[in-house]
């Protein structure tokens, strides 16, 4: 049975795409504009602002910290989706989950998220709560390992739909996320469809994305390229080590494919901006009742980081119905004029502004293959080749799914 094909976001050109897809401008370019008294750049700002951060997404930085701001979407999606039914807030069987599009289960957010550009690790890690708890280069926001019952591993409780062309579709897509409560699309593990662009093959992972606490969060691979082993990581699957923007080391969260609740940050060892992970429920991690299950209006209100879109809301006047009469506007009473107060100087900002995105579509097409593992004394290395560079053994291998780019001419 074929896999689920995953597509862009809607641009002209692409409906039907039956191949994983990257809209254009996966990474921009970074123009950096210090005000006339500017600061000491510290180095968590000088590699936040050089990360392949994607065009839907600004950041600013002022004082000590970093504001990213994003729409929420992620470049690239499933077509389809295998959604709970009413009532069903993580499915079990296929008998729990129905088809339905992607273009109707995500909804662009106004994210607004500041975090410390200082993070220290606290004296206690603070758990993670259902909801965003860190953003991604390319805009889409990371949520802890579980669903939304607070149990289930999603990585690990899949669900799989059939459609009428033969193809299968899931509850969780290929990239490990899937759309959430209110239309907020979500990773629960390393996205490869993400670090496939932003990291060379068998390369060191970069910074793919800030947690709430202002850890910086970054793929599976070590500077060397090597697979980071869930045994190195700690309780809130972080770790002290090199990374291309910190060769003498830092602490950062690592992000996995490992089908258990090691895939994504299972705390926080730093100290959470509490404006993001406080302020009322937080959306689960499934997708709950989607729009569209004909189940009402959804629940909760803005999301953390700042206000959700919305449209008019119902009650006012109906098509076909009777004109309202206008009520008079009352003349207002003149208010007096306050004295003015002395404006405090504001703190000095850097800002980054994207590139226009380019005119073409960069299509990753999902290939299984072999990877090695070899071994030469104690020194271990995974290669994708047939065989084992010279003087190394083989010493196990497994099947791993590859993400190999072509270009696609869109239509003007």
């Amino acid at each position: 049975m074929t896999k689920p094909s995953i597509r862009a976001r809607s641009f002209s050109g692409l409906k039907g795409l039956i191949l994983l897809v990257l809209a254009p401008a996966p990474l921009c370019a970074i123009a950096i504009v210090l005000a006339s008294n500017s600061q000491a750049i510290s180095p968590s700002q000088t590699a936040i602002s050089k990360a392949s951060w994607f065009s839907n997404v600004t950041v600013t930085f002022s004082g000590d910290n970093v504001n990213i701001v994003s729409d929420g979407r992620p470049n690239w999606m499933a077509e389809k989706y295998a959604k709970p039914k009413a009532g069903i807030v993580v499915p079990q069987s296929p008998n729990d989950v129905t088809l339905d599009l992607a273009s109707n289960l995500v909804t662009a957010q106004k994210l607004n998220y500041s975090m410390t550009l200082s993070p220290a690790k606290a004296a206690t890690q603070t758990s993670t709560s259902l909801g965003p708890i860190g953003i991604l280069v390319n805009g889409a926001v990371i949520f802890n390992p579980y669903e939304g019952d607070g149990k289930t591993v999603a990585v690990t409780g899949n669900v799989f739909l059939t459609d009428a062309s033969g193809k299968q579709w899931g509850f969780l897509d290929d990239c490990n996320g899937h759309p959430g409560m209110g239309g907020m699309y979500h990773y629960h593990g390393m996205p490869p469809c993400v670090t496939s662009v932003i990291d060379k093959a068998d390369g060191p992972s970069h910074i793919l994305g800030v947690a709430f606490d202002g850890y910086l969060i970054y793929g599976d691979r070590d500077i060397n390229g090597t697979i980071i082993p869930t045994s190195s990581l700690d309780a809130c699957n972080g770790m002290t080590s090199a990374t291309p923007e910190f060769p003498e080391g830092i602490y950062h969260y690592v992000l996995t494919q490992e089908k258990n609740n090691k895939s994504t940050i299972n705390c926080f060892t730093g100290t959470p901006n509490p404006a993001l992970v406080k302020g009322g429920p937080q959306p689960g991690g499934g997708m709950g009742s989607m729009p569209g299950m004909g189940g009402g209006p959804q629940p909760g209100g803005p999301q953390p980081g700042g206000p959700q879109p919305g449209g008019p809301q119902p009650g006012g006047p109906q098509p076909g119905g009777p004109t309202p009469t206008p009520t008079p506007t009352p003349t207002p009473t003149p208010t007096p004029t306050p004295t003015p107060t002395p404006t405090p100087t504001p703190t000095p900002t850097v800002s980054i502004t994207p590139s226009p995105s380019p005119a073409y579509t960069t299509l990753y097409k999902a290939v299984k293959t072999t990877q090695l593992i070899c071994q030469k004394g104690k020194t271990k290395k995974t290669v994708v080749t047939k065989n084992c560079p010279s003087g190394y053994k083989k010493i196990g291998s497994k099947t791993i799914t590859k993400f190999v780019p072509q270009k696609l001419l869109v239509s003007p």
